[in-house]
């Protein structure tokens, strides 16, 4: 979806290491824009995916915090993506647009209408056709 509006590709659940000390592993980005502009700007940008059944209790919630502060006092920017960030077309734009802005994407760059649900990926295609056709070949 955020390729598809118009946004740079993310690295998915890339590794944050410390700036400070390059053997320190912070944690883990579902979605990690790591871009040096030409202006010399520093973009370092984590996308969190924080599904309702796993974040909502206090317990991970607090841990949650503490993880963000420690990104963000390192130089990054963390958004938090929930469900009903996905949940309708306005909510979308907006989420895009949020991520727009911290990519120095102007939103006249981006495909906003290209962000309705795409349930099945050219990928996940692919890959359906390859088993389908494995368990052919086992079968005949």
């Amino acid at each position: 979806m955020f390729v598809r509006a118009g946004l740079p590709e993310p690295r998915p659940n890339a590794p944050i290491f410390a700036s400070w000390n390059r053997n320190v592993l912070l944690g883990y980005g579902d979605l990690v824009w790591r871009i040096d502009l030409p202006s010399g700007r520093k973009i370092r940008l984590i996308g969190e995916y924080q599904g309702a059944e796993f974040h909502s209790g206090a317990e991970q919630q607090a841990h949650d915090e503490v993880r963000r502060d420690g990104l963000e006092s390192d130089g990054w920017t963390v958004i938090e993506i929930w469900a009903a960030d996905m949940a309708t077309r306005d909510a979308r734009w907006d989420i895009i647009r949020r991520f727009g802005r911290e990519l120095d994407v102007a939103e006249s760059e981006l495909t906003l209408h290209d962000t309705d649900p795409h349930f099945f990926s050219r990928h996940a295609i692919e890959a359906a056709v390859a088993r389908e056709d494995r368990w052919r070949a086992r079968c005949w």
